[in-house]
């Protein structure tokens, strides 16, 4: 309901993410098409890689040149849903499935994602 709305958009962004939470925990969806969770289309307050400069976006994520000089300086694609995302992961391609995670091919382009 609108006073609900209006209570929780008046609390900080620290404290309006476990009240968005509970709302989707009953089916209360709030990411860009309404049917997931928030955290499928943004990261909580604070917990972007982008703000601790382990990731940024990229123009030219369509170019399998650029792609490869940024894995060669260990920046991956490691978000299947965000194209232009990198994520500096700090190894080499070779050392990444001993750090737990995988490769996962989408949309012809390599992906290293958790290996759960």
């Amino acid at each position: 309901n609108q006073e609900q709305a209006d209570a929780i958009r008046e609390l900080s962004p620290y404290k309006q993410v476990p009240e968005v939470f509970a709302l989707e925990a009953e089916g209360i969806f709030f990411a860009k098409d309404l049917s997931k969770s928030i955290i499928y289309s943004v990261a909580p307050p604070g917990a972007s890689q982008h703000l601790s400069l382990l990731a940024f976006d990229i123009a030219e994520f369509d170019n399998p040149d650029v792609r490869k000089i940024l894995a060669k300086h260990f920046w991956y694609q490691t978000v299947t849903s965000d194209l232009p995302h990198f994520t500096f992961l700090g190894v080499a391609e070779d050392e990444l499935p001993g750090s737990g995670l995988k490769k996962l091919i989408s949309c012809e382009r390599e992906f290293w994602v958790p290996d759960i």
